[in-house]
């Protein structure tokens, strides 16, 4: 939930926030920092990433990103039928795959978002149909704690099986939720996913 907009707001709402403990030192809330992700912003703009912080900078932030999926849908014979936002090669190793959608911002926390989707089949049944987040790079299984899925809920990174692919497109990194298949996600109009 997002901090106020103005009024009163100290350093024991930023800690609940973006997290924390005791002794609070504003000094461990720079964006890019353990705390806050990077490129996080407000009522009074960015957060600083270093030099002079105040608490006024969070005014109107958020520990998580929202993020909109304007909806597309693909498919690759039969491998690969998707509904949501989804880059060639996002998902697995082999195949082109299709691309599909699109996403805005395009970022989270330094990383490209290369597919938000539901996927109903998938070569093999490897990996089983289920909603999938692909990111740049090598990430962590804790890069987030969780992303709340517009049509489903709330899903736990802890509870995601992830995967690293690298080909010519690059390395990245994918979470996927077996089974979880939000049916609002059919390949039109607009969604949103907060990932925190």
């Amino acid at each position: 939930m997002a901090l106020p907009t103005s009024g009163v707001l100290d350093l024991s709402d930023i800690q609940t926030e973006f997290g924390g403990s005791n002794p609070i030192s504003l000094s461990e809330y720079y964006a890019g920092g353990l705390y806050v992700p990077s490129g996080t912003s407000g009522t009074n703009g960015a957060v600083p990433t270093s030099g002079e912080i105040a608490v006024s900078d969070f005014y109107g932030t958020q520990s998580g990103i929202t993020i909109t999926v304007t909806e597309g849908s693909g498919s690759f014979g039969a491998y690969h039928v998707g509904y949501g936002f989804h880059t060639a090669f996002a998902l697995t190793n082999q195949g082109a795959g299709p691309a599909y959608g699109s996403v805005s911002p395009t970022t989270y926390d330094g990383a490209t978002i290369r597919a938000i989707a539901r996927i109903t089949v998938k070569y093999n049944n490897t990996p089983p149909p289920g909603f999938y987040i692909s990111l740049s790079g090598n990430r962590a299984q804790n890069f987030f704690t969780s992303v709340n899925v517009q049509g489903y809920g709330t899903l736990l990174s802890s509870n995601a099986t992830r995967s690293v692919w690298t080909n010519t497109t690059g390395t990245r990194t994918v979470f996927g939720w077996a089974g979880v298949q939000p049916s609002t996600w059919d390949g039109t109009g607009t969604r949103t996913v907060t990932i925190s």
